[in-house]
C-alpha cells in the first residue's frame, strides 16, 4: 500500500499550519485511522510558498503524475483548501481519483472518499467554498458600483489636481469605511490645462515634457515628466467633463455608463474605476468593456468632445512609434552604456554624409539627450567624437586582458577572499540547521502527543501555545540561515561573475579583429557596466570590478 500526502503553505501565518506541522499530523492520523498504515511507503509532497487558487504548482504536479501512474492508494492531506481552492480544480481531482481507485482523506474536515457519503459530503463542501468566494467578490464589485454611481472617488493615487476630501463613512462588504470626493487643487490644476491645451495645440508628448524640462517643472512626487507621465493623464477621464459627447465615447467604447443621457449635462467631471487589476506580480490595464464610468462630484476641465479628439490622437501618433530616441547607427560600440555625467544614456548622432573616418566610416558624435531636450539649461556636458572615443575605450579594454594588469590582479584576489569568507559562511549555517531540527523534533514530538491526548481542553491549549513557541523560533533560526545561505549565494555568484568576466576579458583580446561591430557591441555590454563622460575624460566600470 502507498499513501501520498500532501501539504501546501502559501505563506507564513503563525497559525501552526506549516507544512511540517501539517505532515506530522497527516501521518499521525494515517497511524491511528488506516489498517495497514505500519507497513505502508509513504510518500510526501511540499509545496510552500504557492497559492490555491489554481493547480500550478510544482509537487502537486508532480503528485498528480505518479497518481496517474497507478501508485498511490490513498491521498491525504490537513484540509481540503491545500488541495485547491477552486471547485472545478477540485470536481477534476475527485473525478480522477475515483477513477483511478485512490481513497481522498481530509483530517480537518473528516472526509474520507474511500465511504459513499464521505464523496458526496467533499464534492458539497468544496460548491459552497466556491459559492462563498463568488458571493464576496461580487457583493464587493457591486457595492463599488453603488459608490461609483454616487460619484464617489473609489481610492487610490490622487489625480493631479485634485485632492481626496474624506466624508462620512459607508458600508463596503459589511465593513465602514470612510468615502471620499476630489475637490480641485488649482494650482496642480493649472498644469493639467497646461497639458491638455498643449497637446491640442501641437499633438506632442515630447514637446510637453521639453517644456516641462526646462522650466524644473515635476510631477506631484518630485519627478522629472516623462512621455508616459504625461499620456497617463490625457488619458484619465477624470479629467473630461461629463456630457453627452463624453457619455457617447465612452458608451461606442463598451464601458459600463453608470448614468443615463440626462445626467449627462456636463455639470461634473467623470469617475472611472476599474481601468487596472491586479495580478499576482504587477497591476494590469483592464479592456474597456471592465471600465466603470459614473458622474462624479468634481468639476471636469476638458469637454468630451476634446477628451475623445485626444484619444484619437494619441492612438494615431502612437501607431507612428516613436523612433526618434532608438540609435540606429550601425557603428556606435557603446549605445546603451555610454551615461552623461549628468545621469541621462547619450546616443548617437551621425555627422553630414560627406564626413568620414580615415577607416572610411561615417563620423558620429554621441550627445545628451537631456541637455537638447533642456536647450542646454540642465545639462551642459558637450558632446565627444564618436569615433575617437570608441577606439580609446577598446584599446583599454583590451589593455585590461593582459595578463599582468591590475584588474587580472584584483578580480583574482577577490576571488581568493571570497573562498575565505564562504568557508565561514557555511560553518555558521550548519549550527543553525542544527538548532532548527532540534526544534523540530520537540514539536513532532508534542503532535504526538496531542494526537493520542484524550481532549482535556487546557492540555491542548498549552500544548498548542508550546508548539506555536517553537514555530516562532523555527522560523526565526530559518529567517537568519536563509540570510546566511543568501550570503553565501551572493558571495558564490559574485565569484562566477568575475570567472565569466575574466573569461570575456581573454576572449574579447583573442578574437577582437575578427568581431563584427554588433559582436564587439555585445561584447563591451558583457565586459563594461558603463562609462560615463563627464565632457573631458571617460570614466570606465567594468561588471564585477567593484
Amino acid at each position: 500500500m502507498v499513501i501520498f500526502i500532501y501539504s501546501r503553505k502559501s505563506k507564513w501565518t503563525g497559525r501552526g499550519e506549516s507544512v511540517e506541522n501539517q505532515l506530522a499530523m497527516c501521518r499521525d492520523y494515517i497511524q491511528y485511522n488506516i489498517e495497514g498504515a505500519g507497513e505502508a511507503e509513504i510518500v510526501t509532497y511540499e509545496d510552500e510558498g504557492y497559492s490555491g487558487k489554481n493547480t500550478n504548482r510544482p509537487q502537486f504536479q508532480k503528485m498528480m503524475q505518479e497518481i496517474k501512474k497507478g501508485n498511490c492508494n490513498y491521498l491525504v492531506c490537513y484540509k481540503l483548501d491545500r488541495l485547491g481552492r477552486n471547485i472545478a480544480d477540485l470536481a477534476s481531482l475527485v473525478e480522477t481519483l475515483n477513477k483511478l481507485d485512490v481513497s481522498f482523506i481530509s483530517i480537518k474536515e473528516r472526509f474520507d472518499t474511500s465511504t459513499p457519503i464521505g464523496k458526496a459530503m467533499l464534492y458539497f463542501a468544496g460548491v459552497l467554498a466556491q459559492m462563498e468566494r463568488e458571493q464576496i467578490a461580487e457583493r464587493v464589485r457591486d457595492n463599488m458600483v453603488m459608490l461609483a454611481r454616487k460619484g464617489r472617488w473609489l481610492g487610490g493615487n490622487t489625480p493631479l489636481g485634485f485632492a481626496a476630501e474624506a466624508e462620512e463613512k459607508v458600508s463596503v462588504n459589511g465593513k465602514n469605511k470612510k468615502s471620499f470626493r476630489l475637490t480641485v487643487d488649482e494650482q496642480e490644476m493649472q498644469t493639467v490645462r497646461f497639458i491638455f491645451q498643449e497637446y491640442l495645440k501641437n499633438q506632442s508628448l515630447m514637446g510637453i515634457v521639453k517644456y516641462f524640462l526646462s522650466r524644473g517643472i515635476q510631477t506631484k512626487r518630485g519627478n522629472e515628466y516623462t512621455t508616459t507621465a504625461i499620456r497617463d493623464i490625457l488619458t484619465n477621464p477624470v479629467y473630461c467633463t461629463a456630457d453627452r459627447e463624453a457619455y457617447d465615447y465612452f458608451w461606442n467604447l463598451g464601458c459600463q455608463v453608470c448614468m443615463g443621457q440626462e445626467e449627462a449635462d456636463g455639470t461634473y467631471g467623470l469617475i472611472a474605476y476599474a481601468k487596472t487589476s491586479s495580478t499576482q506580480y504587477k497591476n494590469k490595464n483592464n479592456s474597456p468593456e471592465k471600465w466603470i464610468v459614473a458622474k462624479g462630484r468634481h468639476p471636469g476641465i476638458i469637454s468630451g468632445q476634446d477628451f475623445s479628439k485626444i484619444q484619437n490622437l494619441l492612438a494615431k501618433n502612437s501607431s507612428r512609434g516613436e523612433g526618434w530616441h532608438k540609435p540606429q547607427n550601425p557603428v556606435a560600440l557603446l549605445s546603451g552604456i555610454l551615461h552623461c555625467s549628468c545621469g541621462h544614456l547619450m546616443r548617437p548622432k551621425y555627422y553630414s554624409a560627406k564626413q568620414v573616418t580615415e577607416a572610411g566610416e561615417r563620423k558620429f558624435s554621441y550627445l545628451c539627450p537631456y541637455k537638447d531636450m533642456t536647450h542646454g539649461e540642465k545639462c551642459s556636458v558637450p558632446n565627444v567624437q564618436g569615433n575617437t572615443l570608441d577606439e580609446l575605450v577598446c584599446r583599454e579594454v583590451l589593455r585590461y586582458t593582459e595578463e599582468n594588469s591590475d584588474i587580472h590582479r584584483m578580480l583574482k584576489e577577490a576571488m581568493e577572499r571570497m573562498d575565505d569568507t564562504k568557508e565561514e559562511t557555511v560553518t555558521g549555517a550548519d549550527l543553525l540547521e542544527q538548532e532548527i531540527q532540534k526544534r523540530k523534533k520537540e514539536i513532532q514530538n508534542l503532535i504526538s502527543v496531542l494526537a493520542k491526548s484524550g481532549g482535556e481542553e487546557n492540555f491542548i491549549q498549552q500544548i498548542e501555545k508550546e508548539i506555536r513557541k517553537l514555530n516562532e523560533e523555527c522560523t526565526s533560526l530559518e529567517r537568519e540561515r536563509a540570510e546566511s545561505g543568501e550570503e553565501g549565494k551572493n558571495i558564490q555568484g559574485d565569484r562566477q561573475q568575475m570567472e565569466v568576466l575574466l573569461e570575456q576579458l581573454s576572449g574579447f583580446r583573442r578574437l577582437f579583429d575578427t568581431l563584427t561591430v554588433p559582436e564587439k557591441r555585445e561584447y563591451l555590454r558583457m565586459i563594461l557596466d558603463k562609462v560615463v563622460w563627464d565632457g573631458e575624460e571617460a570614466h570606465i566600470f567594468i561588471y564585477g570590478s567593484h
